[in-house]
């Protein structure tokens, strides 16, 4: 099978010939250590084309992903949002977003498949509103505002949701085969909003969003995503990630959720791929496709993406232990 065609298939709860890999994006320092150079491609790709001479994912990524109007800070390569920007109405004018009407808009992406798609499963990388608007006002402006100006609240939703929307529905003549939608809605603990506060103010922009898609989608956030699956499976995801460990009980999930959606993920990106061993690598992936394998449905994956700080002696450990372990029948 093509990357592609694992993909889908693993989207679709079917067993593909392998469990296919995929990642979120690699940092260019990761594909530098990995491969010795880079290969020029738009600023909106994830993963450097150079890095399947190493690692044998089965997708591509593009990102669609509006910016943060806020204080961006970059230590290592990293982007970390401060202060919001947006902390009134008259600071709307500040959210300044490229047409997404415009066929000019869309060139780069066009490009970008036609030359690097066809066998490998073509990922967007897009949001819906949600993590843009509280990460825009400010965590503190957007708490308040909830509850002393919630049609504040709605506005800053609105302007980024009708956005992603109009991106939304030309992905498939794109030809992308599949989305992530990436809402960080929980940390550690839990969800990071009250239930009342994602069904009033967030599923209805989400479903905005994803009613546009016509292809399938999987919902990305960090943290203990458990509570918030009963309501997130109202929007009809197809999948989802990254299950960061060991806050998500994957066997549950599997056990109870397996029927309806796929799971990407839920390798360990806070100890074993950055500061584990390559055998406690080959280890936890022989133990994911384990649990989460059987019957397709499994996605192998990061916990969140391949970062600059993963040992690259890890990544080739993953890559092995997936050749190793990953074929069907398991």
């Amino acid at each position: 099978m093509t990357g592609r065609e694992r993909v889908l298939a693993a989207l679709n709860r079917q067993e593909p010939d392998k469990v296919p890999w995929i990642e979120t994006y690699v940092h260019d320092e990761m594909v530098e250590k990995l491969v010795g150079h880079l290969v020029d491609v738009p600023r909106q790709v994830r993963i450097n084309p150079a890095v399947y001479e190493v690692l044998p994912l089965d997708n591509l990524n593009y990102n669609f992903k509006a910016p943060d109007f806020a204080e961006i800070r970059v230590i290592d390569g990293i982007d970390y949002v401060g202060r919001g920007l947006i902390r009134s109405r008259a600071d709307l004018d500040q959210i300044r977003l490229p047409d997404p009407t415009k066929e000019e808009f869309y060139r780069p992406a066009r490009e970008y498949l036609d030359k690097y798609g066809g066998q490998l499963a073509a990922m967007a990388n897009l949001r819906s509103g949600p993590a843009n608007t509280y990460l825009s006002m400010g965590m503190d402006v957007f708490s308040y505002a909830l509850y002393d100006d919630p049609s504040f609240v709605e506005e800053v939703l609105d302007i980024f949701a009708d956005w992603y929307a109009e991106v939304a529905g030309n992905l498939a003549r794109l030809g992308f085969d599949f989305a992530v939608i990436a809402e960080d809605l929980a940390d550690k603990s839990g969800p990071i909003f009250s239930p009342a506060v994602v069904r009033e103010f967030f599923l209805p922009r989400m479903k905005r969003v994803v009613d546009r898609l016509q292809i399938p989608w999987i919902w990305h956030s960090d943290g203990n995503v458990g509570p918030l699956l009963d309501d997130m499976l109202t929007l009809g995801m197809a999948g989802i990630g990254h299950l960061e460990p060991p806050v998500n009980d994957v066997v549950r999930y599997k056990e109870e959720y397996g029927d309806r959606i796929a799971f990407l993920g839920n390798i360990d990106l806070h100890y074993t791929l950055t500061r584990g061993t390559p055998a406690e690598v080959e280890a936890e992936v022989r133990e994911r496709i384990g649990q989460l394998g059987p019957g397709g449905g499994y996605l192998l994956a990061s916990s969140n993406g391949l970062t600059s700080y993963c040992k690259p002696e890890n990544l080739l450990a993953m890559r092995d232990a997936r050749e190793k372990y990953g074929y069907y029948p398991l």
